[in-house]
């Protein structure tokens, strides 16, 4: 049976309440009841019923499906469950509480009258925090051989953040135009570039494109991307960091090969800890010798060189978020969007104002002539003036082009 619950707009839970062959059915019913039948992956899933399977208290090896709290020993049906858990990412839920065997078990065998989990209530890895409670009832009024299991579940969806496209800018390495030859090697590199793309067609934005690209593409073969200033003690020992973390991995892969192997944990284990101990080391020491270096700055008085080692180590500030006080000054906002729409507020009440103004009195004062001359497009010397005047070192606009490359292409 199966229950499709509406939990919002969009998310529903799907709730499948089943009854399993027992060992003694054929192969064939078997995997025809754990051929699951799909359910959308954003959907809550919850599966209940008796299983006649019995799952064990192996945590270690079937971690993030079996917890602490298991009982018993696992059967053929067992492991074929948590093998189906394992593919579809589910958890049973019976084994994550710690309680008294007799609020776990649920089914007792008729010839030995001993007490054994079959019915299990499972949902899926990421929902786990949704389940507080899973036991078995125990029934007072009539003595059976099987329990009821309840679950207490309180669902909560997690809000969705749509993805939005980011634009990544490259940064060039502009120090090399400094040097008047290298200047005259980027000139000419472009200028073949742009003479083997022939001519430009089209509209002017067509035209602006296929100048934009021209450029980008010469700035990445002939100046390439910024080097990082930053500093990390994780880069510079890079080497010896890989070197120690690939033999642990061997390790670790020759042992989950063989897990009953005694000998092989012991050597990853041994190896994890020692990888452990010489990645600190390298971080003490690193720290050790910047620390040597940016005292010697403060003590011969160069503050320059001090800074700027700070800085190549911490990385330049972040750019925090002021926060700003609602319109009835009570709350106080600070996520990016509440801050806009808070501004977008402010300027709306500021300027759309309800004129007072008499329209008669305006249309009485005389209008200025207009200066045609302004729509005129601007002269080659007027564009070269405005290049001179840009700065440098700003950042570049939605067309990934910094300042110095004009700057670079003004003087050709």
């Amino acid at each position: 049976m199966k229950i499709h619950l509406a939990l919002s707009k969009d998310r529903y839970a799907t709730i499948i309440s089943a009854y399993a062959p027992t060992l003694t059915s054929t192969e064939e019913t078997i995997e025809q009841f754990y051929s699951l039948h799909s359910v959308p992956t954003n959907d809550k899933l919850i599966i209940l019923g008796d299983f006649n399977a019995r799952v064990g208290q192996d945590h270690e090896r079937w971690k993030g499906l079996l917890s602490k709290h298991g009982m018993g020993k696992m059967n053929n049906n067992g492991l074929l469950l948590l093998s189906k858990c394992s593919e579809f990412k589910l958890t049973i839920t019976n084994t994550v509480f710690r309680m008294a065997n007799k609020y776990k078990t649920t089914w007792m065998h008729p010839r030995s009258k001993q007490w054994h989990l079959i019915d299990y209530n499972i949902v899926r890895w990421r929902d786990i925090q949704d389940v507080k409670i899973t036991r078995a009832m125990r029934g007072a009024e009539c003595w059976i051989d099987q329990r009821l299991v309840r679950a207490t579940l309180q669902m909560c969806i997690a809000p969705r953040h749509p993805k939005h496209a980011q634009t990544v800018h490259t940064f060039y390495n502009m120090s090399p135009l400094r040097d008047p030859s290298y200047l005259q090697t980027f000139q000419s590199c472009l200028d073949n570039k742009v003479s083997a793309k022939g001519p430009l067609t089209g509209s002017s934005t067509e035209k602006w494109n296929q100048f934009r690209d021209a450029v980008k593409e010469t700035s990445k073969a002939v100046l390439g991307p910024k080097q990082c200033n930053h500093q990390d003690w994780f880069d510079e020992n890079n080497t010896a960091i890989e070197d120690l973390l690939s033999k642990k991995n061997k390790t670790f892969m020759e042992w989950q090969n063989n897990p009953n192997s005694a000998p092989k944990k012991d050597r990853f284990k041994s190896l994890q800890a020692t990888a452990q101990h010489e990645i600190r080391k390298m971080q003490d020491r690193w720290w050790e010798k910047k620390a040597e270096e940016i005292q010697r700055f403060a003590d011969t008085k160069n503050y320059k060189q001090f800074f700027s080692a700070l800085k190549t180590v911490y990385g330049p500030l972040k750019p925090t978020t002021t926060p700003l006080l609602s319109s009835d000054g009570d709350t106080l906002i600070k996520d990016k969007k509440g801050i806009s729409n808070r501004w977008k507020e402010h300027f709306s009440q500021l300027l759309n104002q309800p004129s007072s103004v008499n329209q008669s009195a305006l249309d009485q004062i005389p209008q200025n002539r207009s200066i045609e001359q302004l729509d005129v497009p601007p002269s080659i010397e007027e564009v070269q003036k405005a290049i001179k005047q840009m700065s440098a070192g700003k950042a570049t606009s939605k067309d990934g082009i910094p300042t110095e490359v004009y700057k670079a292409l003004n003087q050709s």
